[in-house]
């Protein structure tokens, strides 16, 4: 009986869940930012974010104005801007992250032989290898993508187009269709031509962005001009 009754408690133990595990932390914390996390039960918790915080498959960061995350996990990090909201939606070796509006600049370098990134819009998949591309989601349903380096295996969940893209440049994605801007098409406006994609001062993913917002809203009235052009 002493015996049995010793392995009561073990066999309770056995039979617990394990507790999640994630490679996701919260590096930085620049302003107002939550997480949100559904519990088993499916009940949803919401508490602020701090550096050194762990972030879970499922786990929603939503940043609020002036504000900035960086979100990391084996082989990536993420600068996550003012006005986002941003899933992990999958950990593992065949990570997942969703972009589900505002915008993040990201930097994937040391994914194993059989890892993978992907990074979801609501209109597009990017699946990376190695690589640093910046995303926005701006209003009327318009992705746009600054490819840094590297290769993006782009596709259009929305028309279905598939494509690769390894050049300098930026593209836009609305519906169907699908706009290029070239660094020399910037250029041509009188625009900076660079990456400086980051929020920060003095940001881990690169130089503050020094665009002023007539200089941005002057490129998008070209990307406004080559969508209109098209049929």
């Amino acid at each position: 009986m002493k015996t049995a009754t010793l392995l009561i408690p073990l066999l309770i133990a056995a039979c617990e869940k394990a507790p999640p595990v994630t490679d996701g932390v919260v590096t930085f914390v620049k302003g107002s930012a939550n997480i949100e996390h559904i519990e088993s039960d499916g009940s949803k918790k919401t508490k602020a974010a701090r550096q050194g915080d762990k972030v879970f498959a499922g786990d929603t960061i939503v940043t609020g104005e002036a504000t900035n995350v960086i979100f990391q996990v084996s082989g990536a990090q993420m600068e996550i801007q003012p006005n986002t909201r941003f899933v992990y939606e999958r950990a593992g070796e065949d990570k997942q992250v969703y972009l589900q509006s505002g915008n993040a600049w990201t930097s994937v370098s040391k994914l194993g032989e059989k890892a993978k990134f992907t990074l979801r819009t609501p209109t597009t998949v990017a699946g990376v290898r190695g690589t640093k591309f910046f995303t926005t989601i701006l209003p009327g349903g318009l992705t746009g993508t600054c490819h840094c380096e590297g290769k993006i295996s782009y596709k259009n969940t929305v028309s279905g187009k598939e494509e690769v893209n390894d050049g300098d440049y930026l593209m836009f994605y609305r519906d169907k269709k699908a706009v290029k801007v070239t660094l020399e098409d910037i250029k041509k406006l009188g625009l900076p031509a660079n990456h400086n994609h980051s929020e920060l001062d003095n940001g881990t993913m690169g130089k503050k962005n020094n665009m002023t917002p007539a200089q941005a809203a002057k490129m998008m009235a070209l990307v406004e001009q080559r969508f209109a052009a098209q049929k």
